[in-house]
């Protein structure tokens, strides 16, 4: 079954304007084709799909599309759906993204709290926030090793990494975020750690002082903390707070589409706020290639990267949340300014995956395996998240965060109830969870909540593991709404 084609790219539609709307949606879906952001062949988003993520009616996206038809930017197959048009005299070689060094990926800075209990039984641990092996491509997978494998590897890979690679992670994000990534470089690495150390040692001086999201993931902030001196910046319901960033401070480091653990999304205004303080300050913003969304029915926001400076604005990623955390390979979006320091870096002693990974990533990407993957994910979240939902979300005193994206939320305790003892409980019933104290900064005011993932737990554990949580919400006299 086919499914359906997201919209990834950012589509801000304005009712205050004279402009109709449907005017407007052609406008920025035009725009986009011309500047790369939707490659030619690019299957575009269904009329339905554009309704339900953009508030508008079919009718709205129905008459964009037979604009677009008229001036040849898309073009209909019957039965297959609605594609961008290849350009008169040009051939799909020339229009498709161009293996560049310029374009950059993004991920996910995501870490695992708490450290494991000792216990006799076997547990239901979620705290550990990494994918489920469900439906997991493995004929895709061992085809793309298969096939890396009957190339020798004569040679080392390249310092920056393959550029097969690199042009292959490059059009992933084009084609998942809408990213045309000008002026930076995509450099391969063996490590997210190694991802991070790159791009602040290659800032040159002395080490940096970083401002990151307070709560943040623990093991994010060691990193960080190894690379320099990581201060808290803190955030609210529309995640951090740009407004109250330390005058000292050289590095901005963000989840603007995830935070985590408390799952805010950043608003547009917020972003640009950010990119003007880099623009102006001179330091620079750092922020996760992958959203970590999981959720295919939310309007696509630009990146930092997409609206800031291009000297001042960076990325890492890898494949831990989308294949598997086993596999050694990340990579980093630089400022093209910084890419020969990056390289020199990894020339001097930083490891590099083989010439195998590496090539069997590239066909992973390239093949469509990485992208179903994350559709299928999303899929599979989606059910989770309705589980979670239901389960905790009828509890008045308590707020549930995060359980509309990615595969992980947190609940935010009323003070009457602390989150030691609902830990400890629900370790005697055999649940780990972590405590959100755990994330924040040492210098930070702790919170009261617990947070938990789930993405990686089938349908029956989860269930037990729900249940084990209300029992213990109720053993806390916590009160729950019921059905009227």
């Amino acid at each position: 079954m086919r499914h359906p084609q997201r919209l990834n790219v950012p589509i801000h539609l304005d009712r205050d304007l004279p402009d109709p709307l449907h005017d407007q949606l052609a406008a920025q879906l035009r725009q986009a084709i011309i500047r790369g952001q939707l490659a030619a062949l690019t299957r575009m988003p269904s009329t339905r799909t554009l309704a339900d993520v953009l508030g508008i009616s079919r009718g709205v996206a129905l008459a964009a599309y037979e604009t677009l038809l008229a001036e040849g930017y898309i073009s209909g197959r019957h039965g297959s759906g609605t594609y961008v048009s290849v350009p008169k005299g040009e051939s799909l070689a020339r229009t498709a993204p161009e293996p560049a060094a310029d374009q950059r990926p993004r991920q996910r800075f995501t870490q695992r709290p708490g450290q494991p209990v000792p216990t006799t039984g076997p547990l239901i641990d979620m705290r550990q926030d990494r994918p489920t092996g469900q439906a997991f491509p493995l004929a895709a997978w061992r085809a793309a090793w298969r096939r890396a494998g009957h190339r020798p590897p004569l040679d080392e890979p390249p310092a920056a990494g393959l550029p097969e690679l690199r042009a292959a992670i490059a059009a992933y994000l084009r084609e998942s975020r809408g990213l045309v990534l000008n002026g930076h470089e995509v450099v391969v690495t063996a490590g997210y750690g190694d991802a991070l150390e790159l791009i602040l040692r290659a800032q040159g001086g002395p080490p940096p002082v970083i401002a990151l999201e307070d709560p943040a993931a623990p093991g994010l902030r060691t990193l960080l903390g190894r690379l320099g001196t990581v201060v808290p910046l803190p955030v609210d319901r529309s995640g951090a707070r740009p407004d109250l960033i330390p005058e000292s401070c050289d590095v901005v480091a963000v989840l603007p589409e995830r935070g985590n653990p408390l799952g805010a999304r950043m608003p547009v205004e917020r972003r640009l706020a950010l990119a003007a303080w880099a623009r102006e300050s001179g330091g620079l913003v750092l922020e996760p290639a992958f959203d970590g969304l999981f959720n295919t029915a939310l309007s696509p926001r630009p990146s930092v990267l997409a609206m800031g400076d291009v000297r001042s604005t960076a990325m890492v990623g890898s494949f831990c949340d989308l294949l598997t955390p086993t596999l050694r390979l990340s990579f980093a979006v630089v400022p093209r300014r910084l890419a020969r320091a990056v390289e020199e870096g990894l020339s001097g002693g930083h490891g590099q995956p083989s010439f195998t990974c590496q090539l069997a990533v590239a066909d992973l990407l390239g093949s469509g395996t990485v992208a179903r993957r994350a559709e299928r994910l999303a899929l599979l979240y989606d059910a989770k998240r309705a589980l979670v939902r239901q389960a905790l979300g009828a509890y008045p005193d308590i707020r549930l965060l995060g359980a509309d994206t990615g595969a992980a939320a947190t609940l935010l305790l009323p003070s009457s109830v602390r989150a030691e003892s609902v830990v400890g409980r629900l370790r005697t019933r055999r649940v780990q969870v972590a405590e959100l104290s755990a994330y924040h900064h040492p210098r930070g005011v702790p919170g009261n909540g617990i947070v938990f993932s789930y993405g990686h737990l089938d349908a029956i554990t989860l269930r037990r593991a729900l249940h084990a949580m209300a029992r213990t919400l109720d053993d806390h006299r916590l009160s729950r709404r019921t059905a009227a």
